[in-house]
């Protein structure tokens, strides 16, 4: 069966690129693994062996029998959308996922909890991914160390993308303690202000003490009202930089 451009779907055609691609995910046999668009299973196959389990979601149902025809005892394949479901249990993702799903994917994986992603993803969200001034950029960087590992030209793929594609890492890192400060701000659902409130009294302060504090930060009242999914690159990264002259 053929891939469709349309559906987002573009297979690796280069072998050696999708073994690198394993070797950096380093698999062991204690892993649980997501795979998201397996397509034909050219993947599936390579993870399957080296790993405890694997799920792996395809929306594509017409991919179904060759799929089921892999017979891979580990692994579970659900023909759904990825992001409907928990991750919860799982410690890793190897994926070559579809490129609008790039942003969502490493946002659900904070939430929950992967160790590591190692993924192929497009060369224009690779650029955003690098610079620290946008919000994903930003916040990808609060949770993870990231490694460009490899620009990969789009004639390797059938069909052919618009855009050439990078393999990249994603590891887990140890915050520092303003970035757990920034993290626990970030990851309330509720106005700016009372989170940043809520946080810093988790960390001693009082409620007068953090009001005060948000007062000599002068940062926008608007802004401050809103909810914390609304921010900006820019003012988050305004409030790590205020949040290291105040803690």
């Amino acid at each position: 069966m053929e891939p469709s451009s349309e559906k987002q779907q573009h297979f690796l055609k280069n072998k050696k690129i999708l073994e690198k691609e394993i070797r950096y995910a380093n698999l062991k046999k204690t892993d649980n693994v997501i795979e998201i668009g397996a397509g034909d299973g050219r993947l599936t196959r390579l993870i399957s062996p080296k790993v405890n389990s694997l799920v792996s979601y395809e929306t594509d149902n017409s991919f179904k029998p060759i799929l089921e025809n892999l017979k891979l005892n580990n692994t579970k394949f659900i023909y759904d959308n990825a992001l409907k479901y928990s991750w919860k249990n799982r410690n890793k993702i190897v994926s070559n996922i579809p490129y609008s799903l790039s942003e969502p994917v490493i946002m659900k994986a904070i939430k929950d909890e992967i160790k590591e992603l190692t993924l192929i993803i497009g060369e224009k969200f690779a650029s955003i991914l690098k610079k620290k001034e946008t919000k994903i950029g930003l916040i990808t960087a609060l949770y993870f160390n990231v490694n460009f590992i490899e620009k990969i030209d789009k004639e390797k793929f059938t069909p052919s993308p618009r855009v050439n594609s990078y393999l990249i890492q994603l590891k887990r890192k140890k915050p520092s303690e303003i970035e757990l400060v920034l993290q626990s701000i970030l990851e309330k659902e509720s106005k700016t202000k009372n989170a940043i409130i809520k946080t810093l009294q988790n960390y001693g302060k009082t409620k007068r003490e953090v009001r005060k504090m948000i007062e000599e930060m002068n940062l926008n009242i608007e802004t401050l009202n809103k909810s914390t999914k609304t921010l900006s690159g820019k003012f988050i990264e305004k409030l790590k930089n205020k949040l290291k002259d105040f803690l």
